[in-house]
This record gives structure tokens, C-alpha cells and sequence, in this order.
């Protein structure tokens, strides 16, 4: 009962205060899950830039694909501005920075500009995702064999963090895309 009687005074003292986070949680709820979004796949793009980085010719950079997305839903400076920030602050952390990664990591941008331009054409966000990794693995098997003679790595970074991607990332942003559009 006493817990009760506190709880209820304290609704009374703070109801203005209450009231404000309330409205303003319903004003900016777009805002709130965009930052916390945009923290949670930049934690999960760290954890997968050292599970890559710690099993040799093994890819499962998630960056791109949470760049696509953002790029797709929230455009391309968002979907650029996540694969830069993460990607420099995965390579920085846990990498040597060679001409090799700082490629990777503008790879990385690209993807979020690659789907906001899908998503401008009116792209379903499946057919976008996936014309995002094809326009990736094209400028990989392009660029990579001009800056690193190792073949066995060109092949796992040219198709391996597409394919996964399409295959396994796909797959769980898909779920969170639906989610966004259903708010």
C-alpha cells in the first residue's frame, strides 16, 4: 500500500514532466528508433569486422547491409554516413589501414547510396537490397584486383561479404525493414 501512496505522489509532483516525455516520445518515435538502430547494427558491424578479421578468409561484414538499409529507409546520406563512421571505426580498431580496407570501407558508403537510389526508383526493398550487393560485387571484382595481388582474398571480399549478405543478412534486415513499416 505504501509503495502505492509513493508512486501515486510521485505521478502528482511529476505529471508535467511525465506528460512532456510521453509527448515527446510520440513526436520524435521515428528519431528514437533511428538512434537506436543505427547504435545496435553499429555494434553488430563492429562484432562481425573481428569475427572476420579473427577467422582468416572468412567475410561476415554486416556494415554494408545495415548501410543499405539505412540508406534505403532513410536515404542516402544516412546510409553513407553510417558505412563511413563504422566502417573507419571497425578498420581504425581492429585493422591495418591500407589501401585495401580504406576501399572496403568506401564500399561499405556506397552500399547506403546504391539503395536510396533503388529506393528513389521505387524499388521493393528485397529487389534493392539485392541490386545493392550485385552493384557491390561488380566494383569488388573490379577494384580490389588493382590494389591486392593476393587472389584467395580478392575472392573471399569480392564474393564472400556479398553473398552472405544477400543470403544471411538479408534475412534479419528484412524482418526489421517489415517492422519499420508497420509503425
Amino acid at each position: 500500500m505504501k509503495k502505492r501512496n509513493k508512486i501515486i505522489e510521485l505521478l502528482k509532483t511529476h505529471h508535467k514532466i511525465l506528460l512532456l516525455t510521453i509527448i515527446s516520445l510520440i513526436l520524435f518515435h521515428n528519431y528514437i528508433i533511428f538512434v537506436v538502430l543505427f547504435l545496435i547494427f553499429g555494434f553488430i558491424g563492429i562484432v562481425s569486422l573481428k569475427v572476420t578479421r579473427m577467422v582468416p578468409h572468412i567475410s561476415i561484414e554486416t556494415i554494408s547491409a545495415s548501410a543499405a538499409l539505412f540508406g534505403y529507409v532513410w536515404g542516402w546520406k544516412m546510409g553513407l554516413a553510417f558505412g563511413l563512421l563504422f566502417g573507419f571505426y571497425g578498420i581504425y580498431k581492429l585493422s591495418f589501414i591500407k589501401l585495401k580496407t580504406i576501399i572496403n570501407v568506401l564500399l561499405m558508403g556506397i552500399c547506403g547510396i546504391v539503395a536510396a537510389i533503388f529506393s528513389s526508383l521505387n524499388y521493393s526493398f528485397t529487389v534493392a537490397f539485392m541490386l545493392t550487393f550485385v552493384v557491390r560485387m561488380i566494383l569488388n571484382i573490379t577494384i580490389f584486383p588493382l590494389v591486392e595481388p593476393d587472389m584467395m582474398e580478392n575472392i573471399v571480399h569480392s564474393f564472400g561479404d556479398p553473398l552472405f549478405n544477400m543470403l544471411i543478412t538479408y534475412q534479419f534486415l528484412n524482418v526489421i525493414y517489415t517492422l519499420l513499416n508497420m509503425m
